[in-house]
């Protein structure tokens, strides 16, 4: 692959895909948008085991990119691996995580660096916004769903480590060499929320900046977005076996006395009404049924909101985690 640099970059971007090459070519193409000097940055695309031809793609686009980019390729290994590949391989100490379905506004990278520059300790990190693409084909659940929540740091200028998205966030190399990196898990979920925590105790601080944009571009269904969530809730384990049940399980609102006997008692009023609005029977039989109707039928978008939405997705994040735990009871037995 060709390299365009003469002196180090002041940022590494690094991408992780998987079989996301239409859209893949995308993003790159907006990161030759960016308002600060191409010379300035480097991009690696570090691809887990694509079979769609994305090599071939960011191959015959790398000439025409003004600034320097690097392919790597290696057999399916999960995206933990994915990801510390990239970072080894960076030139530069600062390094922009982000997804391949998460298209840069042009002032992205120059809003990373500012506040780098600002905060040049090695324990600083900048957590940037992302929004879905209104340029995504138009969807009932696309227009009333939020799958990141970012509103929730709306005013904050520190957010807690456990934060740390990988869908765009820049962190000093130094930083995750010496304190940690992700794990590498093939088909994990929740690796970068875990290797935040674990920064955290270490003294990573996150910084939040709210003009640090991208969009996500990933066209959705409900069935497919109930299905990840159900793969989450498979994999919960990677947090719940390194992190404190104590921390983790009031975060993604999990009731359970391994939580202790205060957060349980907090969390239960919540509980009761989940219990009677999101059950395995009401979501199955009432929320997806008229969810997936609302599409096509004005009365039925009454009932499409945010929390209707979140309430049936993250209930299949609690039945994948009820089911990984019964299946982790059999093989002991």
């Amino acid at each position: 692959m060709t390299d365009k640099m003469q002196a180090l970059p002041l940022l590494s971007v690094v991408i992780a895909t998987y079989n996301r090459c239409d859209i893949l070519g995308t993003t790159l193409n907006n990161l030759a948008q960016q308002s600060i000097s191409h010379e300035d940055f480097e991009v690696l695309v570090v691809d887990d085991g694509s079979t769609d031809g994305t090599s071939k793609m960011v191959k015959s686009q790398a000439s025409s990119l003004p600034y320097s980019l690097r392919y790597y390729w290696h057999e399916n290994k999960g995206p933990g691996y994915t990801q510390n590949k990239g970072i080894r391989e960076a030139y530069s100490n600062i390094i922009l995580l982000i997804a391949d379905d998460i298209w840069a506004t042009p002032e992205l990278l120059e809003e990373h660096l500012k506040v780098h520059k600002e905060h040049p300790e090695q324990n600083y990190a900048v957590l940037g916004k992302v929004l879905q693409s209104e340029k995504l084909p138009e969807s009932v659940l696309l227009k009333n769903w939020d799958p990141f929540g970012f509103d929730r740091f709306k005013g904050k200028h520190i957010v807690e480590s456990i934060y740390f998205y990988a869908c765009n966030i820049s962190v000093k190399k130094k930083f995750l060499i010496e304190n940690g990196m992700f794990k590498e898990k093939k088909g994990a979920s929740h690796e970068d929320v875990e290797l935040g925590y674990r920064l955290g105790q270490k003294g990573l601080k996150i910084i939040y900046n709210e003009y640090a944009m991208a969009y996500h571009y990933h066209t959705e269904t409900l069935s497919n977005a109930c299905k990840r969530a159900y793969e989450r809730g498979l994999n919960f384990d990677l947090l719940s076996d390194n992190i404190e049940k104590s921390y983790i399980f009031p975060v993604y609102n999990i009731f359970s006395l391994e939580a202790g006997f205060r957060n349980a008692l907090k969390m239960l009023p919540r509980e009761i009404l989940r219990q009677c609005l999101f059950n395995k029977y009401f979501v199955n039989f009432f929320w997806i049924p008229i969810l997936q109707y609302a599409e096509t039928n004005r009365l039925a978008s009454i009932f499409a909101r945010n929390i209707t939405y979140r309430g049936t997705i993250f209930h299949h994040v609690r039945e994948g985690y009820k089911d990984a735990r019964k299946k982790r009871k059999r093989l002991k037995n």
